[in-house]
């Protein structure tokens, strides 16, 4: 399957600004920093670019630190839910801002070790919270840190300290007073020399929120590369997991959709592309959800009109996010993926679409959520036998809102006792 991954990135990255922001704005959390804003991920990308190519990196280098750049923080939902079920046996006690960053450095490393990148980038997310003199969380010197780690870590650092959306001289010459003073401690000499000699007021004005995109698109070559049925499920399942993780009670939706919408394709004789393409499809169904309050999505019992009508917004969210990315092979992805709740009789969300406005792989992504919701546990439920389910979902078919057949087809194949439903990558082994 062809895809240009950081394209998926940038957009999915709208989703992990949202979920930094939430964490820093709650009490006692550990994302403290000053500015940070919506378009914080692209900054950086952006910001570490232009400190790459100062430093001499390949055009490949350089795609892969833009894509380090969004991928910095990829474990956050995860270490936060970690840290959730830390303070239940520990008095209320959560982690010291220093473990909580070794934690999300550790599994963020871990997560994306068998995504599909173009050159060696070992221990960069590991990394990149080290200070130059070893004050870092975990002691490393710049000499024992990667160059690319450095760089994100200098570009992390200023984003938080420093209104970069709304360029100003002052604020130009104020980032680079405090690089300078923090040569040889916070940051190397090599990399705080190479930022003062080459950043401009021009590069400061193209990290604005208005220019940001445009800066990105330019900054790189494009590449529409051929990937492996298991390069794709391993970025489906980790996009999958920094959604599901948003919330302990879906902590494993969007996994258990992907799989779903996998096993459903096999049977209905997708070609392998097309069934590759529908589970990334499923894996990103959600993704919405992460500009979504974890007040709503932690609320331990049935939401009222008004928070189910906030709720309601995560599939528009949804399309918001994917229809960012600029690659003809994901206007399918993008539709399947964002009208998982339409409805045959026209009264399901966000658009109100009707049947005949449907295609078949729309009406069956919304069966493969409504079968994993339904056969999930929830905080106010117990996960539904299949039996139930079908039972659930064959009155929905014949009150006109889900697609009886397709209902009656998926009975079939997900009550037969061998089916095999793991998640088909090596991400979570």
């Amino acid at each position: 399957m062809k895809i240009e991954l950081n394209e998926i990135l940038y957009a999915v990255s709208q989703g992990l600004d949202s979920v930094e922001i939430e964490l820093r704005d709650n009490e006692n959390n550990h994302c403290n920093g000053k500015h940070l804003t919506e378009g914080h991920c692209k900054r950086l990308a952006a910001l570490s670019i232009m400190l790459g190519k100062a430093l001499g990196l390949s055009s490949d280098e350089l795609i892969d630190l833009a894509a380090f750049s969004i991928l910095h923080d990829n474990a956050l939902t995860q270490v936060n839910q970690e840290e959730i079920e830390y303070k239940k046996y520990n008095n209320g006690q959560g982690y010291t801002e220093r473990d909580f960053n070794i934690r999300r450095c550790i599994l963020g490393e871990s997560n994306t070790r068998f995504m599909p990148f173009r050159t060696n980038n070992r221990d960069v997310i590991l990394l990149h919270h080290e200070n130059a003199d070893g004050s870092g969380p975990q002691g490393r010197t710049y000499d024992r840190t990667p160059i690319k780690a450095q760089i994100i870590h200098l570009a992390d650092t200023i984003d938080y300290n420093f209104d970069l959306k709304t360029p100003t001289r002052e604020t130009h010459g104020a980032i680079i007073y405090f690089v300078k003073s923090n040569a040889g401690t916070i940051f190397s000499r090599e990399i705080s020399d190479t930022f003062c000699k080459f950043f401009k007021m021009k590069h400061l004005v193209n990290l604005s929120l208005t220019n940001v995109d445009t800066f990105l698109r330019k900054a790189t070559k494009h590449f529409n590369d051929e990937y492996s049925q298991q390069e794709v499920f391993n970025l489906a399942t980790l996009i999958a997991q920094i959604i599901d993780f948003k919330s302990h009670y879906t902590c494993k939706h969007s996994s258990g959709v992907a799989v779903n919408c996998r096993v459903m394709a096999k049977n209905y004789d997708f070609p392998p592309e097309k069934i590759t393409k529908y589970y990334l499809a499923g894996a990103l169904h959600d993704v919405g959800k992460l500009m979504i309050s974890n007040s709503l999505l932690q609320k331990p019992d049935r939401l009222n009109d008004d928070e189910f009508n906030r709720m309601k917004k995560h599939a528009f969210y949804t399309h918001q996010i994917l229809e960012n990315i600029k690659n003809k092979d994901m206007i399918d992805i993008m539709k399947w993926a964002s009208n998982h709740h339409e409805k045959l009789n026209g009264t399901g969300y966000p658009l109100g679409l009707t049947g005949d406005q449907l295609s078949m792989e729309e009406r069956l992504m919304t069966c493969c959520d409504i079968y994993q919701a339904l056969t999930e546990e929830r905080a106010y439920k117990k996960g539904f036998p299949h039996e139930e389910a079908i039972r659930i979902m064959r009155e929905m078919g014949m009150n006109g809102e889900i697609d009886l057949q397709i209902v009656q087809t998926m009975d079939g194949v997900f009550s037969t006792q061998n089916l095999d439903k793991s998640i088909p990558t090596s991400i979570l082994t």
